[in-house]
């Protein structure tokens, strides 16, 4: 079947072997931004990132994007770019974006800023921008504005004007990454409207889009009406926060046994597709009267007239009981060397993987969401696989991109809810089977 042109194919993109350990899994927090930002997106087996080709300026360039929910900024390299990466991700590499070879291009004084805008600094008469990393990346450039072209249901496509980030340097991971640059979803504004923001305004669409991922590819679905009634399986969670898309997360059961953890454990959860896996928080320290000696104060604790607790953590419930509780019956015969200290896997078949015993996510509003092993391991390479959780070293948690597979996860954020509908995100991609979503729109290429 033909892919319908307002689904936008996703596909899953190797990143640079450079990465650090640190960098290979969990997105960065910045420095100056508030809130959740960084590079580093989708699943597996190694870094890579969940992108798309968006088609921007007149004649139309296409630039391969990162589409990441947990950031707003969307930049990529400028044709004046002095340290861009080569970006070489198979189409057309070392993308640059020239402001002069634009029709349509707009330039984006600092004096005078489009409306919604705000310009934090300046580059000569430009708008200026500059995000750092706490792993030590850092992107720099200034604000610019032109089309960005949507694709609609009939065929036909719109152009936009958005501003964007040009970038004119780049460090780290971000100089390293196969992928041009990122576009961001969320709904922070650190520099003015989001890309999906200004589409909003030019289209006039409803304020939703869908994200559906497999393990190599995806689709992706902006503006689209929502059904009256999700489709079977299809729940609502809603959400709350500022720029992240935050969850009331209460409990994980794993074969249907809570992990015991107090539920303030889970204090803001973020629905982050930038975030490789799932975080989940680290030993929680409650107080107690003082009627046994004082527990030893490390770094992580501090001094209190009161004995110091350790209550159930849910990372290390997870993590005990996947490394406890296999089909094949002991675990150890099958242990399968990782990446890192903190890997745990398995050699097993595809079929013994979805043996593996059932987990749920429970939230505030009373919805149990399936939680099977297809979300929450991954195959770090034929025949290995790992689970897919990790310590989030401080409280809230984090559902990652790899814990999204096989949902198409709808950000509606008219009634500000994430709905999670099961589907087959690769015939999706493949135009097989329909979105949850009618209609929409695109981000279409050129």
């Amino acid at each position: 079947a033909s892919l319908p042109s307002s689904v936008t194919r996703l596909r899953f993109v190797n990143a640079s072997s450079h990465a650090d350990s640190d960098g290979r899994r969990r997105r960065l927090l910045p420095r100056r931004l508030a809130g959740w930002a960084g590079s580093l997106h989708g699943n597996l087996h190694t870094l890579g990132y969940f992108s798309a080709d968006v088609c921007v300026g007149t004649p139309g360039r296409s630039f391969d994007l990162i589409v990441d929910t947990g950031s707003a900024l969307t930049a990529f390299p400028c044709a004046s770019c002095s340290h861009c990466g080569l970006h070489k991700h198979g189409s057309v590499n070392g993308a640059r974006y020239s402001e002069s070879q634009s029709s349509t291009n707009q330039k984006v004084a600092c004096s005078k800023p489009p409306p919604g805008m705000h310009c934090r600094s300046c580059d000569g008469s430009a708008c200026a921008y500059g995000v750092s990393y706490t792993e030590g990346s850092t992107i720099k450039g200034h604000m610019s504005r032109d089309k960005f072209w949507f694709g609609k249901s009939d065929g036909s496509r719109i152009g936009v004007d958005a501003s964007f980030g040009c970038q004119t340097y780049e460090s780290g991971m971000f100089n390293t990454q196969v992928a041009d640059g990122i576009t961001g979803w969320s709904m922070g504004r650190s520099y003015g409207p989001t890309l999906f923001d200004w589409f909003l305004q030019g289209t006039k669409a409803p304020d939703v889009f869908s994200m559906c991922l497999s393990e190599t590819i995806g689709a992706m679905v902006l503006g689209g009406a929502v059904p009256a009634a999700l489709p079977a399986g299809g729940q609502w969670i809603p959400y709350t926060g500022g720029s992240s898309y935050t969850v009331e997360l209460v409990d994980i059961k794993l074969d249907g046994k809570s992990t015991g953890a107090s539920s303030s454990n889970y204090r803001s959860t973020i629905v982050d597709s930038g975030t490789t896996f799932m975080y989940l928080p680290p030993t929680v320290r409650a107080h107690a009267p003082a009627t046994a000696a004082s527990t030893a104060t490390t770094a992580s604790t501090f001094h209190h007239p009161h004995r110091l607790l350790r209550l159930p953590q849910a990372y290390r419930a997870m993590r005990d009981f996947f490394r406890s509780h296999c089909p094949w019956g002991s675990c150890s015969s099958r242990v399968a060397k990782g990446e890192y200290p903190d890997d745990y896997c398995f050699t097993m078949s595809t079929a013994e993987l979805d043996q593996l015993p059932p987990y749920s996510l429970h939230f505030g509003n009373g919805v149990t969401l399936p939680f099977g092993p297809r979300q929450y391991a991954y195959e770090l390479r034929k025949g290995v696989w790992c689970l897919g959780v990790f310590d989030n070293e401080h409280n809230g948690a984090v559902i990652g991109g790899a814990n999204m597979r096989n949902y198409e996860v709808i950000f509606d954020r008219v009634h500000r809810r994430v709905g999670w509908v099961p589907s087959d995100c690769a015939k999706l991609h493949g135009g097989t089977t329909a979105s949850a979503l009618s209609g929409g729109y695109s981000i279409s290429g050129c």
